[in-house]
């Protein structure tokens, strides 16, 4: 069975389901936003806290770092819901799914207790979409789409605040 590289493939990738989990998760993530946790976490890239360089803007730097921390999202889906479920799968089967979920998990320790809890639920629910859809972009899109929205809502915050 072809399914690209650990199912990085754009084949019949329906959206709209992502999309919808998206929308449920950003009442979340403005909760999660006025705790001194996720304030104190987040955005990782503090532009009120970097000197100027190499002549760049705070904007600039800005879009930088949050171009480059979104494609970061690429290889993580690429190593625990591809390499770890769908590359696996065929070893393991369905039972594949709860060594992620618990590897995935131990890559948030660190982070505010609610992302942490979070990852555990979010890893299962991704770890089984890979499983079914045989694809990895849609968690990609979750991915991504959560790590963008939790760096504007800490901007907000600090802006606001500020």
């Amino acid at each position: 069975e072809d399914f690209g590289l650990y199912g990085f493939h754009f084949k019949n990738v329906n959206y709209w389901p992502y999309l919808a989990m998206l929308g449920c998760m950003l009442p979340l993530i403005i909760w999660a936003s006025f705790q001194s946790d996720f304030q104190n976490t987040y955005p990782q890239f503090k532009p009120w806290s970097i000197p100027q360089v190499f002549g760049l803007e705070t904007w600039q730097m800005g879009l930088g770092y949050e171009v480059f921390y979104a494609s970061a999202f690429l290889s993580v889906e690429l190593i625990f819901r591809g390499l770890m479920v769908l590359g696996l799968v065929k070893v393991m089967g369905k039972h594949v799914i709860l060594p992620m979920v618990v590897t995935y998990a131990f890559l948030h320790f660190g982070k505010p207790l609610a992302e942490c809890i979070g990852s555990i639920f979010g890893g299962y629910i991704l770890g089984i979409i890979a499983l079914k859809s045989r694809s990895i972009l849609g968690g990609c899109f979750i991915h991504i789409g959560v790590a963008l929205l939790m760096d504007i809502a800490a901007y907000c915050q600090y802006y606001y605040n500020h």
